[in-house]
């Protein structure tokens, strides 16, 4: 239950008032800080009576404080409490999508989405992900039972208190542990699901499977190169605005985990962040996790077999009832799911039939993150990472004795190197089974690199950093890589990796406000080499139609292109100028050519091998297209906004429902991707693309001892539009580039507490 500090009956959260009801003498009192286990002795002056949060009658509450930004920080005397506050917390501020998060996770989310979700709910079934999480309860600790548990009891709770946020579609059912374990199962191993989907599409075979797009950046600075004395680390995920993936901040005191950092809703513990000892980061880019394995079908839709090592052997059948939300109502559907040795068919093409398997089994994640926020330094980030229970993913950390230290991790099959493992494989043979699983001790791994800085943005292990002490001959190329970016595992990497590379490798004393800079950089890496190609095909189409003057509004905006910053700037016109001819050569009477004549513009790796990159040479066709795209894109801006006076803000915009603001930085794949990676919908009726996806939870963290943090996430806390933290952070925060202080440490926050609700398990 809730209740204020005067009364143990009332179920309103307080106010910043609650400083009023404290009486203590005035003057300076002493405070011991247990709640930090930092052993330190803070003086606080208590001229109105307010002690630290987390501090005298509050030192044995759980209680969440809720910061100026709506962010909850949760005290308590357990871990088990601080996650049922989380539990709570998080219903209080995403009651929908919480939810719905674990509709999907445990396959019955068409029930209110409709017959659009049913491959989602299918491909849940398929990996059992509910399943696997009632049977993996019982491989946790004892204290991770209580504390999973404990979370589940606290989502409960909030619903029991307060009804009115209960979605009439969750009807009768409690929230369990195993479906905290299915969610985690469901976001995380989804990276090596898609990966087996990704080698059936290379195989040739388009199942009805949508990829969903993933990216993310991270660097590593220590302390040599750092003007702050320790070791930085930079956390930034990219991933989709809405629905399962969308991050939730949290600052947590509870027991021995002391921290900040976001989370998903649906999801206990620091997923990305740090605590007061270490921080750790994730990008997406790993070892190949998974398999689609092609074998020969006979029999019919009531019973199947399959060919291995020369006998039939019979399919599993399942038949899985749905309930899918239709225009009349809910309809009840039956799904056949079929089940071989080699895991779930995702796909049949006659008589061929294609199953897919992942290392996971039954595994779940949530042992690795638990580890990850109590550890101790780098080396407790190495533990988790030790049973090879994540998912496809390069993890970096940065610790307060100055180590940085990465690992390409993922639950890695050990293969025969007979077969082509980035396309279905012979699944009629025992020759392609499985023959064990790589030790963490195989996967790539650096600690303190000797360039003293390391990054990694979806790229490939040789481009982290020049002289990389990665090399594809090293290690089996499935364990280099998988090929989700690139069927060559090596020898490439992208804008943003090269802008990360160029950026780090000119600063050997990177502070904090620079190291916030970086992560939010808004120059596109190589631009310079396509103004230099504009004015090329201007020229060219010059000299040989010189009967035909240029248009005007060309010649103006060509100029004001040779004088831009070229970085995408709200207030700036060549940012938009650059932004819709890249746009307009997307468009399909261009796409072909335009997408060849990149090839021979951009050169992104060279800064990673030094080479210099070759002169840009245009034929007469590459600079007719290239100035009648830049034309077109002009036209569009003068049909759109009336003439080409317009800016990069007054197209590209971030917020919620009617309210927007102008956004800098870009993303896609229309050579407009910079370090701050925003991702845009289509073009909306009043002209303006919205950021739909990019930037999710960035942070910044300064090992120092405590730690410093800094964070934003690009709407808001809540999903109330009535809150005032439904998009604050895009107003104020994400739309100028700014990360908010965490104020995770007490003394901090406490100039900034907006409401302190106390809770009972």
């Amino acid at each position: 239950m809730i209740r204020d500090i005067d009364s143990a009956t009332t179920t309103q959260t307080t106010s910043v008032g609650w400083v009023a009801h404290w009486h203590f003498a005035k003057g300076i009192v002493m405070v011991r800080i247990q709640t930090l286990g930092l052993g330190l002795l803070v003086l606080f002056a208590c001229a109105t009576g307010t002690p630290l949060p987390g501090s005298g009658d509050d030192a044995e509450k759980t209680v969440v404080y809720r910061d100026t930004w709506g962010v909850a920080h949760i005290y308590a005397p357990t871990i088990a409490d601080g996650l049922y506050a989380m539990g709570f917390a998080q219903a209080q501020d995403r009651p929908q999508q919480l939810l719905q998060n674990f509709l999907i996770a445990i396959g019955e989310v068409s029930s209110i989405a409709g017959s659009g979700a049913v491959p989602s709910d299918l491909r849940s079934h398929m990996f059992d992900h509910y399943g696997a999480g009632k049977r993996g309860l019982a491989g946790l600790s004892d204290e991770m039972q209580i504390e999973v548990q404990a979370f589940a009891d606290g989502i409960n709770a909030f619903y029991a208190q307060h009804p009115e946020d209960l979605p009439p579609w969750w009807g009768e059912r409690q929230v369990d542990a195993a479906m905290v374990l299915a969610f985690g199962r469901l976001f995380l191993y989804n990276w090596s699901i898609d990966e087996a989907y990704s080698d059936l599409v290379r195989g040739g075979v388009r199942p009805a499977w949508e990829k969903t797009l993933r990216g993310s950046n991270q660097f590593a600075i220590s302390p040599a190169r750092s003007a702050e004395g320790a070791a930085i680390l930079a956390i930034d995920p990219h991933l989709a605005w809405d629905g399962p993936s969308r991050f939730w901040e949290v600052r947590m005191h509870t027991g021995d985990l002391h921290g900040s950092g976001v989370t998903l809703p649906g999801s206990p513990y620091i997923g990305l962040g740090h605590n007061e000892h270490v921080a750790w980061a994730m990008t997406t880019g790993g070892p190949d996790t998974a398999d689609v394995f092609e074998i020969d079908l006979r029999g019919d839709d009531d019973a199947l077999q399959y060919k291995f090592d020369g006998e039939w052997k019979d399919l599993e059948r399942r038949d899985i009832e749905l309930a899918v939300r239709g225009a009349e109502g809910v309809e009840a559907q039956t799904h056949t799911l079929w089940f071989s040795h080699h895991g779930p068919l995702i796909a049949r093409s006659g008589n061929k039939g294609y199953a897919a398997r992942t290392a996971y089994g039954d595994m779940v994640t949530l042992k690795a993150w638990r580890t990850f926020n109590l550890a101790k330094s780098y080396m407790g980030i190495e533990e988790g990472l030790s049973d090879s229970s994540l998912f496809p993913q390069n993890i970096m950390s940065a610790d307060t004795s100055g180590n940085i230290y990465y690992q390409r991790t993922g639950r890695v099959p050990i293969r025969s190197l007979d077969f082509d493992w980035s396309k279905p494989v012979d699944g009629s043979t025992s020759r392609s089974t499985w023959q064990g699983i790589h030790p963490a001790s195989d996967h790539l791994q650096v600690l303190n690199p000797e360039h003293g800085w390391m990054q990694n943005c979806n790229i490939p292990p040789d481009a982290m950093m020049p002289n990389s002490p990665f090399a594809e001959a090293d290690v089996p190329p499935y364990l280099y890589a998988d090929s989700s970016h690139s069927l060559a595992r090596g020898g490439w990497t992208n804008q943003r990796g090269a802008r990360a590379v160029e950026l780090l490798s000119n600063d050997e004393s990177v502070t904090a406000q620079e190291a916030i800079a970086y992560i939010n950089d808004i120059k596109p890496y190589g631009i310079d080499r396509w103004i230099e190609a504009l004015q090329q095909a201007h020229d060219l189409t010059a000299d040989e139609a010189p009967e035909n003057a240029p248009p005007a509004d060309r010649v103006a905006a060509i100029q004001a292109l040779l004088s831009w910053d070229l970085a995408l700037e709200a207030d700036s016109k060549p940012a938009l100028y650059f932004a819709v001819w890249r746009e307009a050569l997307e468009a399909e009477s261009f796409r072909t050519e335009a997408r060849q004549i990149a090839s021979s513009i951009d050169s992104w790796y060279s800064i990673v091998s030094g080479e210099e990159p070759a002169p840009i040479k245009l034929s007469s066709a590459d600079a007719t297209l290239l100035t009648a795209a830049f034309d077109q894109g002009l036209a569009d801006i003068v049909d759109d906004y009336g003439s080409i006076e317009a800016t990069y803000g007054d197209r590209y915009r971030v917020g919620r429902d009617d309210d927007s603001w102008a956004v800098e930085g870009g993303g896609g794949r229309l050579g407009l991707t910079t370090l701050r990676v925003v991702g845009f919908g289509a073009e909306r009726d009043d002209r303006m693309r919205r950021g739909t996806r990019g930037q999710t939870s960035t942070q910044v963290v300064v090992m120092t001892e405590p730690p410093q943090s800094w964070i934003y996430i690009p709407w808001g806390q809540s999903d109330r539009p009535e809150s005032p933290h439904y998009d604050d952070q895009a107003e104020k925060l994400f739309a100028k580039r700014e990360l908010k202080e965490s104020w995770w440490l007490p003394q901090d926050l406490a100039q900034h507490i907006e409401s302190r609700t106390v809770l009972e398990r």
